[in-house]
């Protein structure tokens, strides 16, 4: 069997975003715990005192409106932007067009940092971490949310299970959803983990509409048109025909605040 060519991720990334601005924040916003969607948990894990907070992958502005206080800035960073343009419409910002490997901020600047997906789609995340480290002042937090498998239940699976034998392939992301811990990627950057918790969340299919963004919303570097529409037709059909069909998403929040270092 020829091997697949490897996936030239920062090309696919750059036009899943072109051709769909906001796609990820409009079902992430529906999707709930609880009553609350990972945004607003995410936003929890920020201190009340953090005036300067930077939000990495900061999409189309999602975590900037759950942020926003009349005493803090929230400094929203992407690469795409069709996705800050967005953004821009709806949040105030400032947002700036970035690599969140280089920052344009100075040391130990920034009270917080959060990320929606930041540690699995930038990579490698050791680099990512390190540049939080950086700006980050003594006492800062970072916080970032990633997919994960634990604690969804067997019974969870059946519609996502449905949704992947349609596609005939999983979501894929540029980096690694279960590295333990993410502790071995904080050695060296002055990050020292404090939390490592996980939610099940669930976001309602109900409309054609919902069934298409579901399936938009997913990473699919390998997956063809007519796999992605037979994917939407099979969920449209199960509206039809039940009363709940839920696409069931367990998230990992992870914490870790910057350590003092000699000298500070």
């Amino acid at each position: 069997m020829t091997p697949k060519p490897p996936i030239d991720w920062a090309s696919y990334l750059a036009a899943f975003h072109a051709r769909s601005p906001g796609i990820t924040e409009r079902v992430l916003e529906r999707t709930l715990s609880g009553g609350h969607t990972p945004y607003r948990w995410l936003a929890r894990a920020v201190s009340p005192r953090a005036r300067l907070v930077v939000d990495v992958t900061c999409g189309t502005g999602a975590m900037g409106r759950e942020l926003a206080r009349d005493d803090r800035t929230v400094l929203g960073v992407s690469l795409s932007p069709d996705e800050l343009a967005v953004a821009q419409r709806g949040a105030p910002g400032p947002w700036v067009c970035a690599d969140a490997k280089r920052l344009p901020l100075p040391d130990a600047s920034v009270d917080a940092v959060v990320s929606m997906f930041g540690a699995i789609v930038i990579q490698p995340v050791a680099e990512f971490f390190a540049e939080v480290g950086r700006v980050l002042r003594p006492g800062g937090m970072f916080a970032f949310m990633a997919p994960t498998v634990v604690p969804l239940h067997p019974r969870d699976l059946a519609t996502s299970l449905g949704v992947v034998t349609r596609l005939r392939s999983v979501p894929r992301f540029p980096g690694p959803t279960e590295v333990t811990g993410y502790v071995p990627a904080l050695v060296g950057t002055g990050l020292r983990k404090v939390e490592d918790a996980r939610e099940r969340y669930h976001f309602a299919v109900r409309t054609p509409q919902d069934a298409l963004d579901v399936i938009d919303a997913l990473y699919l570097p390998l997956t063809t048109p007519e796999r992605r529409q037979r994917a939407v037709d099979w969920l449209v059909d199960r509206t039809h025909r039940d009363d709940d069909v839920r696409i069931s998403i367990a998230m990992r929040r992870f914490v870790a605040l910057r350590q003092p270092t000699p000298g500070e």
